[in-house]
């Protein structure tokens, strides 16, 4: 089948992987993997007909997290964190993060409304999983008004 590859890591998609639908528990082994052309195409074991294929359009298929270096998240650690600025001013809750030009962008919806925040160290101060919070540098638009 025809895949979007989103991993930062591709070489993990090896045979003899296991990759998981997404909210399955029945892990998938990965046979062979074909790159180059437009698109990436995984053989899995037990989709064997084209029809199988299809009927995972539209999926995300899933591999095991792996352990990341210090300040680095997965998105899905991120999405639904409490925005704030130092001053403890709330801005919202992060409800979206999508890759833009060469860094990911966070959205971030509040009573003020849509806020797009690149994901850098100079925009994003702190990061606290634990206490669910990500701390950002004051909007300089905002303080021109």
């Amino acid at each position: 089948m025809r895949v979007e590859v989103l991993t930062d890591w591709p070489e993990r998609l090896a045979p003899g992987a296991e990759l998981w639908l997404e909210g399955s528990s029945t892990p998938l082994r990965l046979d062979r993997v074909e790159t180059g052309g437009r698109a990436t195409v995984l053989h899995l074991a037990t989709i064997e007909s084209r029809e199988a294929a299809e009927a995972l359009n539209g999926q995300y298929l899933e591999m095991s997290a792996r352990e990341l270096p210090d300040e680095t998240y997965y998105w899905a650690d991120l999405v639904g964190l409490r925005v704030e600025e130092p001053d403890g001013r709330a801005i919202g809750e992060l409800t979206e993060i999508f890759r833009s030009g060469g860094n990911e962008v966070y959205r971030i919806l509040g009573p003020g409304g849509e806020r797009l925040v690149p994901a850098l160290r100079s925009t994003v101060l702190r990061i606290d999983l634990e206490e669910g919070l990500m701390v950002i540098a004051p909007d300089d638009a905002e303080e021109l008004r």
